[in-house]
């Protein structure tokens, strides 16, 4: 059965200007779709639309065969719930209190929770990990809690058709795998009907088996990643050129782009940035702004850090999602360290998969100034087995310290005092 059918569909914030200029795209029930497209062309008024919080002037939509026009508040709030990018509770209430409010959607006005509605909430939050901390007030949760918890109330409301709107977006690579993985369960498992925007094409590529490109408040392209994420469609939208792989596991796209910055002013001095899991904090963008040529790596495709760093064209090591570090990346970030001035290596959590980052630091670097960021001791972020990490990183060290070229610090933004 068609959950959703959208036929030349119009709408906008003023008649003056439309938004959305013609769309048209449906969806299966239980089919997982990705929306991707630049800045302005359309993703969250296209949620708001088939919330029908948005009223539009033209075209039709049907969810589930019916005219979306015609459903009560109620009815929409029964078969779609949205999971938004931030999520502002003012009161401290608990979670459990949170989750419940899913269920508002079948509650006359005065009418209470019963024991079916808390039996409901109660499976919701197992699903989504959440059940631990039903007792806790919803601000002393982290970010990536907090989103778990709105992803369980939306759950709460049973619906068809969930619509996540960005929803990971302020989130690290941990947190986004938790809340996608979930998601994802529940859609093959369940049959739940997704829609998810994203501004992230590889995070689109990894969970959706459907995706589609909004330009212009139009529809580019629909349907599978393959046919959907190539060279010629990046191009024509977000007007950069990249690079499609295969992830050598699980075989799903994903993508880099080529794009340098070529900074006439640039100093002499090099910096390469061994970091991740977001440990670069500002510092590139410090560096950048004080006129240094810099590199990064070995860093995951959709490592915070390597959003960071794109966000400066800054040249990269990249290796496929959640993957370890292939000796091809391995000999890259070698050449790098090699022909840097300055080492500067964050204080990452160290594991099996990214271990090599710490043997080409030992291997490549020579007479160049190291700088290490430690915030954190390295035995409080070594996750390798009979504590490798931190035996590598001791050495390394201590090599530096016989040459008294190695400076350690506990804020990134006195590294610029040190170059």
């Amino acid at each position: 059965m068609v959950m959703l059918e959208i036929d030349r569909l119009r709408a906008g914030y003023t008649r003056a200007e439309s938004v959305l200029k013609g769309l048209d795209f449906s969806m299966d029930e239980g089919e997982f779709i990705g929306v991707v497209g630049p800045n302005g062309s359309g993703k969250s008024t296209l949620l708001r639309a088939i919330t029908n919080v948005l009223k539009f002037w033209s075209g039709d939509m049907r969810l589930k065969e019916e005219h979306i026009t015609t459903l009560s508040r109620e009815q929409i709030a029964r078969s779609i719930a949205v999971v938004p990018q931030d999520t502002y509770i003012s009161f401290p209430y608990s979670v459990g209190e949170v989750v419940l409010m899913g269920r508002n959607p079948y509650l006359s006005r005065f009418e209470n929770y019963d024991k079916k509605d808390k039996k409901i909430a109660k499976r919701c939050m197992k699903m989504t990990s959440t059940l631990k901390f039903k007792d806790k007030r919803i601000n002393e949760l982290s970010g990536g809690e907090i989103q778990r918890v709105i992803v369980a109330r939306a759950l709460t409301q049973n619906p068809d058709l969930l619509l996540l709107d960005e929803a990971t977006s302020h989130l690290d690579i941990g947190h986004k795998k938790d809340i996608m993985d979930t998601v994802k369960k529940l859609n093959e498992n369940r049959g739940l009907s997704v829609i998810s925007v994203h501004h992230n094409l590889n995070l689109a590529a990894r969970y959706c088996e459907k995706i589609l490109i909004m330009d212009d408040g139009m529809d580019h392209s629909f349907g599978a990643p393959e046919k959907v994420l190539t060279r010629s469609n990046i191009k024509a939208v977000y007007g950069i050129d990249a690079e499609i792989h295969r992830h050598p596991v699980d075989g799903n796209l994903y993508v880099t782009t080529l794009d340098e910055r070529v900074n006439e002013e640039m100093k002499e001095k090099k910096v390469h940035v061994v970091c991740g899991g977001g440990s670069s904090s500002s510092l590139f963008k410090r560096l950048i702004e004080d006129g240094y040529e810099v590199t990064a790596g070995v860093l995951n495709v959709m490592d915070s850090d390597l959003e960071k760093a794109k966000n400066f064209d800054i040249r990269c090591v990249t290796e496929a999602p959640f993957s370890p570090i292939s000796e091809e990346s391995f000999e890259k970030n070698l050449k790098m360290i090699k022909e840097a001035d300055v080492i500067v290596l964050t204080d990452f959590p160290i594991g099996e998969g990214n271990i090599k980052n710490l043997e080409a630091i030992k291997q490549g670097i020579k007479d160049q100034k190291l700088i290490l960021i430690e915030r954190k001791n390295i035995e409080n972020r070594d996750y390798t087995e009979e504590g490798k990490g931190t035996k590598l990183y001791d050495e390394i060290i201590e090599e530096k310290k016989r040459r008294s070229d190695i400076q350690i610090l506990k804020r990134p933004e006195e590294v610029l005092e040190y170059i």
